[in-house]
This record gives C-alpha cells, structure tokens and sequence, in this order.
C-alpha cells in the first residue's frame, strides 16, 4: 500500500508514530554506544526488535479499534483499518530485521536454525524460543491476510486471533531476552502498551456483549 495515498489524519499519527518510536529505539542504543564499544549488528538488532515489538502493539491496538464502538469516532473506520494494515507490515519487516542482524552477528549466539525452530538456541533457550514461536506465527497470520479472498473467513479469523497470542509471546520474549530490559524506555513501553493493549481489550468485549438496539 501507497503511503502517499493515506488520507492526510493517517498520514499524521503514522508519521507521528513512527518517529516516536525512532527516539525511544534511539535512546538504549545511544547509552549502549557512549559507555562501551557495540558491534553494528548488535545494536541494530536491538533497535529492530523494540522497533517490532511497538508496531505490533500498534497493530493490536488498531485491530481492536476497529470493531470497537466506542473508538469511531477517534478516526474514520477506513482509517483505522490503513493505520492496522500499515502496523501490521511494520512489523513483519521489523521482525525479519530483527531476526536477520542477530544471526549475522556470530557473537548473538542465534544461529539460523535457532531462529527458525523452538528451542533450538543454546544461549538463553526458553526466551529466544518464545521470540522464535511469536516471529513463525506473526508470518502465518501476514501470509493469512495476503491469502484473504482465498481461505474462508471463519479460517482467516482463527488464524487473526493469533495476533493476541503473538503480543504477549513478544512481551514475555522481550522483557526475558532484551539486552535493554533494565532501561527506563523499555520498562515504560512494556507498560504502556500492555495497558493499552488491554484497555482496548476490556472495550472490545465490552461492546460484543452490549445488547445492540433496533
């Protein structure tokens, strides 16, 4: 999708976004690079994986707003739906960023198998695999909404609900395996975007069970 073909308010809050997510990426990568030396793709996988990890929190939090009511009038509903997609891709670029510079990086320990098949990394096992498992089922549900007019929609709605399933398995693997967990900027983007995360929630099966009038 064309970002130049956004209505002007998705425009904004993507742009907006995005540069916000920059600087918080930016500030453990520059304390990491003014008190010791850190090879390139050692903290360029860093930065991938917070990168990646905010945009699906985005990406879930859109998603919600979507069916939510109570959200309509934030933004047009095509809107929200742009800014979900645009997320979504986000964050399957981040990932595959992500997962690439760690196994570039020999002193990573993530080999390319590892990176691919559970448990299979003999540095930090059960975290890195957590990330593995997210990363796999993160590509499903990509490939699931390419495939859209070719599955079922019952099918393409199981295989979306992953999406829940992915976030937390990104936040535990994250906050396990993040080499900037002890930072302020990391410790307040888990925060905010659990809270987010299930706030929406909380409104989404809030407006499902609101009898609706006639």
């Amino acid at each position: 999708m064309n970002v130049a073909t956004l209505p002007a308010p998705v425009r904004a809050v993507l742009m907006a976004s995005l540069g916000a997510l920059a600087a918080l990426a930016a500030v453990p990568l520059w304390q990491s690079l003014t008190t010791a030396e850190q090879p390139v793709l050692w903290w360029a996988g860093r930065a991938f994986g917070v990168l990646a990890y905010a945009a699906l929190a985005l990406s879930v939090l859109f998603g919600l707003a979507i069916t939510s009511k109570g959200a309509g009038g934030l933004l047009p509903r095509k809107a929200m739906m742009d800014l979900h997609q645009q997320w979504t891709l986000s964050a399957v670029v981040a990932s595959v960023l992500h997962v690439a510079t760690l196994v570039f990086h020999a002193e990573s320990g993530v080999t390319p198998w590892a990176a691919l098949v559970p448990f299979a990394s003999a540095r930090l096992t059960g975290p890195v695999a957590l990330g593995t498992v997210a990363f796999l089922a993160l590509l499903v549900i990509a490939v699931s909404s390419w495939w859209r007019t070719r599955i079922s929609f019952q099918a393409w709605r199981a295989v979306h609900g992953l999406a829940f399933g992915v976030a937390v398995l990104a936040l535990v693997h994250g906050w396990t395996a993040g080499t900037d967990t002890a930072t302020a900027a990391a410790w307040w983007l888990y925060v905010a975007s659990t809270a987010a995360v299930l706030g929406a929630l909380v409104v989404r099966v809030g407006v499902a069970m609101t009898p609706s009038r006639k």
